[in-house]
């Protein structure tokens, strides 16, 4: 689950946002991938059309792994926190490291 796809913090522009790499990437390595960014509800990456999901615990709680990308201030990061069975934190988001995150 990748959190953020917009460019940066709190916008919708995803023009050169590394996020859609990353995308293409896990997808083109056959990993299910999903996103949830509340400023992008949909995305066209390739020639597919991707939708946001809905971020719940009951969907961090069959996550294999959720990596930050974009730290919008409107996620909520202390469920993904307590959801989540492995994050990866490439913004800082989690201050303090607890033992299901890494940080980048």
């Amino acid at each position: 689950l990748l959190i953020g796809m917009a460019y940066k913090k709190d916008i919708s522009d995803v023009r050169e946002s590394p996020a859609i790499d990353i995308f293409e990437l896990l997808r083109g390595r056959g990993a299910r991938v999903r996103y949830y960014d509340p400023h992008v509800p949909s995305l066209a990456i390739k020639d597919s059309v991707v939708n946001s999901v809905k971020l719940t615990p009951a969907l961090l709680a069959n996550t294999d792994c959720v990596v930050i990308i974009t730290n919008h201030s409107r996620i909520d990061y202390e469920m993904i926190r307590k959801g989540a069975s492995l994050i990866v934190d490439t913004r800082n988001v989690f201050k303090t490291g607890t033992k299901n995150v890494i940080k980048l």
